[in-house]
Order: C-alpha cells, then structure tokens, then sequence
C-alpha cells in the first residue's frame, strides 16, 4: 500500500499550480482541436483537399463494393481445412497457399523465412497421487456434429517455451497467478517453494503468471479456464453455444514477451539461418519451470482434493466445491518432455506498388494457429484476402496506388510474435525510412462488436472510417453501432471507472491504447511505426482450443460470414485513405491531449516531493509538445485547400509518419531494452495489457525514486524529440503554402 505524503503542502504547491495551469492551457487547445476537426469534417475527408474528396469517395465506395461474405468464408474454410501450428509443414503449406491468392491479385508476393528455437511436445504426463491416485491431462474429446474435433492430427495440449521437467509436490491454488494473489497468499501465511501451483486463465499473460511462479520458486504450474471465466457461467458450452465446455484446454506460450517478443535466441536481431544465438541457459524470455494446461474436469479433480483454508469469495470460481487454497494431502506428479529445435517460420509478404514507392502502407495478420485458429487468426486472414482481392480489381479497373501497399501474413505470432518480430528486426531501418503506417487485425471476427486500438494520432482515422461502413446487423454504420455498445459497456462498470473511461472517449466511440499481444508489438514498441489493431468481438469461449474451427464459426461467430467481409471494408477504407492522401491524417493535438492528461495524472500519483519534481520537466515537455502540435496543425490546414504536388508534400508526410519514431527511447525501458517506446508498452505484470506511460508507472508503483527520475528524464527528452519534429512540420508546410502562394 501507498503511504500519503507527510512533506509539508508548500513543497507540494508549484507542481499542483504547474498542472493546473497546464489544464487552462490544454481545455483552450482541445476547444481549438475540436473546432479543427469540425473544420475537417465539413470540408470532407482529412487529409485531402476538397477537389479530391470525390474521386476519393468513388474509389471508396467502389471498394467496398467488392469484399463478399461467401468468399470470405470460402477463405475460412481452405484456411481452416487442417491443424497448421507454427514449426509444421502444414503451416508452409497455408503460407504457399496465401502466396497463390495474393499472386493470383495481381501482388508481388514472396515467401521470407526465418529460423526460431521453436519447442513441441514428446511427452505430458499429468497424475494426481494423493489422497487419491488418478491420471490426468484429458485430452479434448471429439464433439459427433463437429468432425474437425476428431482429427488425429491435434497436438495434445501443452504450453510453448514450458521446459522440459518432472516434479512431483504438494498443490497450491493462486487464483489467477498474478501478483496480488501471491500477496494474498502471503498474507495468509502459505508458503508456495517447491509447490505445484494451480492457476486459472484470466486477468493477465499467461506468461507472467509462468514468470511469477518461476519468481516464487514454484516447482510447476498448472493451467486452466473455470468456467467462470469463459464457460458455462458466461452462457451455453459448446457445441450448444459459442463458451468453452468442460472439457476445452486454452493452448498458449508463455515465452516472456514482455522481456522481449520474437525468436528467445536472437533479441534484437534477425533470426536467420546463420544468425548468431544466445545459448537457450542465457535467453532471458525463456521459463524455466514446467508448465502445462489443463481443462476444467482435471482442474476440479485437483480443487476437490485440496485442504487448507477457503479461499477468499473472489477466488471462487464455478465449479461445484469451496475452493482450498491448499496444500493439504494433495499431491501431484508433472512429467514434460520438450523437443527444442531450430524451426522454419515462413512469412507471406505481398506488394501492390505505388508510385511514391518511397512510402509504404502495411496491413498485416498471422496465419499460424493452435490447432484450425477458426477465429485466432483466420477470420482476420480471410478478411484480408477481401480486401487484398479488392485492392487488386482496383488496379484491374485502372486504379493505381499512390504509396506502396505492403499486406504480411506472419507466422510463429502463438509462440510469441516471431514472425513479425524477426521481419521488422530484419528491415528495421527500412521500415522507420518508409512505412506510414500499420494495420493489424488477429482475431478478425467472434461477433458483432467492433473494438480497436491504436497510437492516439489513429484513432480518428479508425472512427471516421468506420463512418463509412455499413454494419450488417442494424443496417446504420459501424461506427453508431460500436459507439452505443461501447458505452453501453461503460454504464456497466462501477462508478469511478465509468466516470474515467466516459471522460476519456469524450463521448466517441472507444479506441483503446495499444500493449502486445499480436503482430503490431513490434512495429509500434521496438520501431516507432504508427499502428491499429481491429476487429468484431462476441462470445468466444473456445480461444486456443480444437474447438476454434469453421463449424464454431459457421454456428455461433459469424454464421453468414458478413462481419468477415465488413472487416475486409473497413480495412480497405483505412488503407485507401492512408495510401491517397495529400497529407497523412495524423492527429497530434488529440495525441498531445492525451499524453497531457496521462502526464498530470502521474504527477498527482507522486507521494514523495522528490518524485514530483522528477516529473516536473516532462510536464514542461508536454506544455511544450501540445503548442507543437497545434502549430503543425495551423500550417497543415493552411495547404489543405489545393492539391499540392506528391513531391512537395513527401518531406511533410515523412516527416508526420517519423513523429512516433521521435518519441522513441534509444536505451528502452528499464529492465527491458526491447521496448523503445515510453508512452505505451505492455505491463511488466500484466503482458498483454497496455501501461500508459510505463516507465514512469512503474517505477512510482513500486516506490523506485532513483528508477522514476531516470525514466521521467527519459519521458521528457521523449516529449522534446516530439516537439522539434512537430516544429519541423510546421516549417516544411509553411514553406509549402508560400510555393503555393507564389504560382
């Protein structure tokens, strides 16, 4: 717990007065911000001058005319017609069968391979000892209507990156594994050393709860989904219904992406044939405990032998017994047996080019799964394939791209984002010279409601595309539909959290920041690149499962496949208004807003007048950043009028697209240098989960002053980066509009 300041209020006064002067100063630039984007509204689309904007909403609708719900589902079926894990033949054979469709659309389409230390399973022996003797590991039976679920070609269940090991110990239940359930535990007096831990799925990274319980020097961990989270309580198990049935294992790695993702033996760097590797005793992202998954049935076998105290009623789940934390008589023997080998990933890269080949737009998805990946990844990837066909009868019908469009289909993203990790280390420099931005969509497709996730400057291009879209089941747009469900959504959480995230969408539809966890990790974290992730999410209970196939689709995801092919709309709207525009439609007056809101928060977190005064200067950045923003803005409407020339505008836009990379960290973050970015990452605890500002949290979470000044110095070198090369847009445009004054 936090203790309250006891330093006396004055010393506390010039922050508090800094952030409420800066608040006056940031409510006048949002009013203007606002007033801007009205502006952009009225006079069309951002980002182009008024006379384009017709030709610009004919080739839109033109395209969206084209992505086709049966198609779609063709795609899913092909793409789901085997288990196709990463590190399999069955994988090259998808990627080669992406390679055709792309070169059958007219792309320039190439297969990239790399080399990861990849495991898979020899042996999983799981048994309860004591107080009872019985074998464990169920495998998941087949399901008589879904003939998918019989085939002999799954791979038993197991979790990626768990070492080989055996132990045999007494059980301990830790609720979901996260850190504040070892603090309960701890609280309660148990000791988990040379345990067997038993953790249910939820709240965080399966790799951190791994990395916890390797922490606590756990002899194991055990795995599994209560049907509280994702089954039975949620509504009716398959195949009655989309949530995951007793017998369902949830699949996973948990390599420690939030060290760094991508191959475990080469950080950094590509993960070639020849590529010089760290020593897998040396790899810092692997476990070193075993681990494995299990379904609910085993679990409750395990639960039910159990002794010791309740455990807390938020740790109760649904099955029916009084959860025990443990340890009691119970015991249990773990027996796994990897095979590590360097394995072949093979990456689908295809290019439509434009004439400013210079500038590159990238959309991507990866198509290795767990075992068919119905949902996680393949609705993503037959909506690509719609929008990748579109663009194609495009350039078929005379269209030529302005900027080069690049869509990627990565493998290895389930072992841990190799795929798209090792491409971006490959072509790093490359990257931060050409792309614009980038397009992420996974799991495309598990319902009606859209949801997204991008770099604050994005987040208007999502909404106003999704203005242009319409949704399938209440016939108004994407954009009506996911702006009531969001806040929907809100209404239902407690009151101060309501409040929070109402304030912060300021009544639009909800873009939530972006951590890890799929494909954009590396292009957003590591390389500064301006990224999206999107899709349409429902009930979906069968992640990671054999049951994620195209009959679970066909039944409960999507069964006329018409949210596939409005995906397909919405990314190809995203894409053309990115690869057309005059000027690249960033927002950085709402990313300063945001970061403004983020920056005094954190100052109003410190307890200590040290650590305020270690934010002080970031809070001198931000003020200094959002007058940046603004001017770029102001001389960025002053060309917005008339056409410019590609080539005068290519030095505004490429300085606009580098406004990410500038925020970027050379050193990273403390602890994990991998992640570059200091505003956004994923949480040291959390994995996936996006940390705003996570330097700087961090360190104040865990009272680390001497971590905190380091970090907030960092943050405000980060803001002034920013600024010189929003002062930069500003010189180029305003050079730009006396050229077009002078003709």
């Amino acid at each position: 717990m936090r203790k309250e300041s006891s330093q006396p209020a004055n010393r506390r006064a010039p922050a508090a007065a800094a952030v409420g002067a800066m608040a006056i100063v940031l409510l006048a630039f949002a009013v203007g911000a606002g007033r801007a984007q009205d502006s952009a509204a009225d006079t069309g689309i951002t980002g182009f001058a008024p006379a384009r904007v017709p030709a610009e909403r004919e080739l839109e609708q033109k395209l969206r005319a084209i992505p086709d719900a049966a198609r779609a589902g063709e795609n899913l079926r092909r793409l789901t017609s085997e288990p196709h894990m990463s590190g399999t033949e069955a994988s090259h054979r998808v990627a080669e069968w992406l390679r055709d469709q792309y070169r059958s659309f007219g792309f320039d389409t190439d297969i990239v391979i790399y080399s990861a230390w990849l495991p898979m399973p020899r042996e999983i022996t799981l048994e309860i000892t004591k107080p009872i003797a019985q074998k464990l590991a169920t495998p998941e039976p087949p399901i008589d209507a879904d003939k998918d679920s019989a085939n002999k070609r799954i791979t038993p269940a197991f979790n990626r990156y768990s070492p080989s090991g055996e132990a045999t110990a007494p059980v301990v239940y830790v609720n979901y594994g996260m850190q504040d359930d070892y603090h309960t535990l701890a609280a309660a007096g148990i000791n988990v050393e040379g345990k067997i831990l038993l953790a249910r799925y939820g709240k965080g990274y399966r790799g951190v709860k791994a990395k916890l319980a390797e922490d606590h020097k756990a002899a194991a961990l055990i795995l599994y989904s209560d049907p509280k989270d994702d089954g039975a309580t949620q509504g009716d198990t398959f195949p009655n219904g989309p949530w995951r049935p007793l017998t369902g294992i949830q699949r996973g790695s948990i390599i420690y992406t939030q060290i760094y993702p991508g191959d475990p033996l080469t950080p950094g760097t590509p993960a070639t044939a020849n590529a010089k590797r760290l020593d897998p005793a040396d790899a810092p992202s692997l476990p070193r405990i075993p681990t494995m998954p299990i379904n609910a049935q085993d679990a409750a076998v395990i639960l039910g032998n159990l002794g010791g105290d309740p455990a807390p009623p938020e740790w109760q789940g649904a099955l029916p017994m009084t959860y025990h934390f443990g340890p009691g008589a119970s015991e249990v023997h773990v027996k796994l047996v990897m095979d590590y080998q360097l394995r072949p990933v093979y990456n689908v890269i295809a290019r439509l080019r434009g004439t400013s080949p210079d500038e590159w737009v990238i959309l991507g998805n990866h198509h290795d799964a767990w075992v068919y990946g119905a949902a996680d990844p393949g609705s993503g990837t037959a909506s690509m394939l719609e929008t990748a066909r579109a663009l194609g009868e495009l350039v078929r019908g005379g269209w030529k791209p302005r900027r080069t469009i690049l869509m990627c289909h990565w493998d290895g993203e389930e072992p841990g984002l190799i795929g798209s990790t090792e491409w971006v280390e490959a072509n790093g420099a490359e990257l931060q010279a050409h792309a614009v931005a980038y397009l992420n969509t996974d799991v495309g497709v598990t319902g009606p409601n859209f949801g997204a996730g991008a770099t604050p400057s994005l987040k208007n291009l999502i909404r106003d595309a999704t203005r242009e879209v319409e949704d399938p089941r209440t016939g108004g747009t994407v954009y009506a539909a996911w702006r009531e469900h969001g806040m929907a959504e809100k209404n239902d959480l407690p009151g101060t959290a309501r409040q929070s995230a109402v304030a912060d969408s300021s009544g639009e539809a909800p873009v939530d920041a972006i951590g890890s966890g799929s494909d954009y990790s590396a292009f957003f974290d590591h390389a500064g690149i301006p990224s999206v992730d999107i899709g349409f999410n429902g009930p979906y209970g069968v992640y990671h499962s054999a049951y994620d196939d195209f009959y679970w689709m066909k039944h409960f995801g999507d069964p006329k496949f018409a949210y596939h092919a409005t995906l397909a709309k919405i990314l190809g709207t995203m894409a053309l208004r990115l690869d057309e525009a005059d000027v690249l439609p960033f927002d950085y007056r709402a990313y300063a807003l945001e970061l403004e809101h983020l920056t005094t928060d954190r100052i109003r977190r410190a307890t200590r007048d040290e650590d305020e005064q270690s934010l002080e200067p970031a809070l001198d950045g931000i003020a200094r950043l959002s007058i940046s923003a603004n001017n770029a803005a102001h001389a960025l409407d002053a060309i917005s009028a008339a056409p410019l020339d590609p080539a005068k505008t290519a030095p505004i836009n490429h300085a606009l697209a580098s406004v990410e990379q500038a925020f970027l960290v050379p050193e990273g973050l403390v602890g994990r240098p991998w992640f570059k970015h200091p505003l956004y990452a994923p949480g040291t605890y959390t994995g996936y989960a996006a940390v705003a500002l996570p330097g700087v949290t961090e360190a104040l979470d865990r009272g680390d002053s001497p971590t905190l000044k380091r970090e907030a110095d960092a943050l405000a070198a980060s803001y002034a980066r920013a600024a010189a090369k929003l002062d930069e847009v500003t010189k180029l445009a305003e050079a730009a509009a006396k050229s077009q004054a002078g003709q």
